[in-house]
Formats: structure tokens, sequence, C-alpha cells
């Protein structure tokens, strides 16, 4: 189980295909996309918080790729991870 905000912002992160993939759906450097992933206490850390203009920006480019994003996903990772864990079992 995700116990920090910080994994939840890697998680959605690695689903979208990683951090260069998720900073050209985003239209910015990959630095920016590493400091959602950063602990508050961290300079300019997000705590690994998305900000809200972004999971919109996500959310319109996993519809539109035929991804499983949910706004849910962004607060409650649980499902996410549970996806990700079944995609990557052999069968």
């Amino acid at each position: 189980m995700i116990k920090t905000y910080t994994k939840t912002a890697k998680l959605i992160i690695e689903h979208l295909g990683g951090y260069k993939k998720v900073a050209n759906i985003v239209n910015r450097n990959v630095i920016v996309i590493r400091k959602w992933t950063y602990p508050f206490e961290k300079r300019e850390g997000k705590g690994g918080i998305i900000p809200a203009k972004y999971q919109v920006m996500l959310l319109d480019y996993a519809r539109e790729h035929g991804i499983d994003l949910r706004p849910d996903d962004f607060f409650y990772p649980e499902r996410l991870q549970r996806l990700m864990q079944e995609q990557h079992t052999p069968p």
C-alpha cells in the first residue's frame, strides 16, 4: 500500500511512461516533473501532489490514448497500484 503522496506522483508518472513522457505531455522540463515527487521540505517540492492544472492535462492525455487513469488516482492511488501490479505480473 502506498503510504506517502510522494509515491503517488511517482506511481502516476510511471504509469504514464516516465518523467520524459510526462514532461512532453505537459510541455514542461523534466526537472519540474521531478519536483512533484519531492517532499514539501525539499526546495520547491510538491509533496507528491501533482498540481491541478497538470492533473487535467494528464487525465485528458490518458483518455485520448486509452490509458486507465482516473481523478481519484491522484489522491487514492491504491487502485492504480493494483492495476500496475497486475500488468507486470506474468500469467
